[in-house]
């Protein structure tokens, strides 16, 4: 199996993150915090949050004896212990608390478990050539009343009121965090529990499944230049370094986001490839 891997980012830090393991792969998508707050020593929470969830999966996500849900559940108790030796959980609002995307594949005998919380995706191809696209588009739902308002809003450059958003954007996006992990609203790995189980849980039969594809929302802006079919032969043909790269590309074209919609100019952009038809 040939397995290729990469996260980019333009900012300081960089909320995504991925991971491989013996048995799994799995990418987190840190929530930007609409908060200048910041506890914990790294100075930047949301990359404190995804790599400590990095660490909690490689000792854990392996254990097949254990479902993929449960060991999100028990780390979502540890998490909130030890997010919760720098600041109260409780006394946080919606908008201060952490959270992020995730996608998770994993090994188990014959299978290939898939599971993803909030808006990260996971794309399987089988052996006839179909693509399919495991997320949850509830959150891209809530943010497109945003991207909506950015794109008629010629003039925006000169409102930005904080970190890229107007008043008027960062007042929907307050909004809507506040239905994070409630009915009606999205759920994403944050510090509820049940939410976990909301997430979306498949089973594939592995000896089925060509190639697979977990990545972050970040790479959106590829979808205007190329289907998840010949993204997935892109990337086997260029490497994903190379494909991140033209990304970019992409992005710096459409610089005031008026034919890509999305809230970032450059988001942090992250790919796990794994392609169960080559040998390295």
């Amino acid at each position: 199996m040939r397995i290729e891997y990469h996260t980019d980012t333009v900012k300081k830090y960089n909320e995504d993150i991925y991971g491989l393991t013996k048995r799994s792969a799995f990418v987190l998508d840190g929530a930007s915090a609409l908060s200048n707050n910041s506890y914990t020593p790294d100075k930047n929470d949301v990359s404190w949050m995804v790599n400590w969830w990095k660490e909690y999966l490689y000792l854990n996500i392996d254990d097949t004896t254990s479902t993929i849900q449960s060991i999100l559940r028990n780390g979502v108790r540890e998490f909130n212990r030890e997010y919760g030796k720098f600041v109260d959980i409780d006394s946080l609002e919606p908008h201060e608390q952490l959270s992020a995307g995730i996608a998770v594949v994993r090994k188990n005998k014959n299978t290939l478990e898939a599971y993803v919380l909030g808006d990260v995706e996971i794309t399987a191809e089988d052996k006839s050539g179909i693509c399919y696209v495991i997320t949850d588009t509830a959150l891209k739902e809530l943010d497109s009343e945003v991207i909506e308002l950015m794109r008629r809003n010629k003039y925006r450059e000169n409102e930005v009121v904080f970190k890229g958003f107007t008043e008027a954007e960062l007042e929907i996006l307050i909004r809507n965090r506040s239905r994070m992990n409630t009915d009606g609203g999205y759920f994403i790995l944050g510090h509820s529990e049940d939410a976990i189980d909301f997430g979306i849980y498949k089973e594939l039969d592995i000896t089925q499944i060509n190639r697979c594809l977990l990545s972050t929302d970040g790479i959106v802006p590829l979808s205007v230049k190329y289907s998840r079919e010949t993204l997935l032969d892109q990337i086997r043909s260029k490497g994903v370094k190379n494909i991140i790269k033209e990304l970019r590309g992409i992005e710096e074209m459409d610089k005031e986001k008026r034919f890509i919609g999305r809230l970032k100019t450059h988001d942090d952009a992250t790919v796990v490839y794994l392609d169960f038809t080559l040998q390295v």
